[in-house]
């Protein structure tokens, strides 16, 4: 609990004072840990639990973007795990993305930013399937995630994700916050509409074989049944948590 008290007091503090950059990194820091530490009982003992501490795994997260502010990319830059890589695949030519955006994409080399020569305008679908060739291609991540650019994965996201993860798993998911539901929390299950693919994360060799093969509206669930049809559902593994949020 001290972790939250000392998180409320340098909360309370001045803005001229708390919104100081040491003060902003050790709120955050305070942050993450209380995170941590309210979702310890998840999972008590992670099979993968010196892999994960060690941060051995490298997760791929995937995100079409259309001149938008890439959200995404900070909620990614505050994860408590670091071994990650963003794939950004702009869809069309990024001659609108303002100068923030880019910066904050600038910012990290673990984000790579593809713009595509014409606008697809199919959901994201396209560029999606771009980022999955760059993978097969590169031969990057022991986990795949696919998401959007206006997408947030709360700090803890990708440790508790892992740590469901067993020798027999191919897949975890979570609970969500979605805006299509008014913002209120929605416990998602293996079903269409009541889950979406940012709140999923598969190992890149089943992400790969399941491949993203649809360009309609109805893609995103495409891509989470051709999961289930690889996998089945007895090697997708459910986090009792809310650690996503749909934007």
């Amino acid at each position: 609990m001290l972790t939250e008290l000392a998180y409320r007091i340098l909360s309370s503090l001045p803005p001229w004072l708390k919104d100081h950059s040491p003060i902003i990194d050790l709120r955050n820091k305070l942050r993450h840990w209380e995170i941590l530490r309210r979702t310890r009982d998840l999972i008590p003992n992670p099979v993968y639990k010196d892999i994960i501490r060690n941060e051995e795994f490298k997760i791929v997260f995937i995100s079409p973007i259309y001149n938008s502010f890439p959200l995404l990319a900070l909620s990614l830059m505050e994860q408590t795990y670091k071994n990650w890589e963003l794939l950004f695949v702009h869809d069309g030519p990024a001659d609108d993305l303002d100068e923030i955006g880019k910066a904050i994409i600038a910012s990290d080399d673990r984000i790579s930013f593809i713009e595509t020569a014409e606008r697809a305008n199919d959901w994201g679908h396209t560029p999606r399937q771009i980022a999955f060739e760059e993978i097969r291609e590169r031969g990057i991540g022991d986990f795949i995630v696919v998401t959007n650019s206006d997408n947030y994965h709360v700090p803890g996201y990708i440790e508790k994700m892992l740590e469901h993860f067993d020798d027999d798993a191919h897949a975890v998911y979570c609970d969500m916050i979605h805006e299509y539901y008014s913002w209120r929390n929605l416990e998602t299950r293996l079903e269409y509409s009541f889950i979406d693919c940012g709140c999923v994360m598969v190992r890149s060799e089943t992400a790969l074989k399941a491949g993203w093969n649809d360009n309609t509206y109805e893609g995103d669930w495409k891509y989470i049944a051709d999961l289930i049809e690889v996998c089945g559902t007895q090697a997708i593994r459910k986090v009792r948590a809310t650690l996503f949020i749909h934007s």
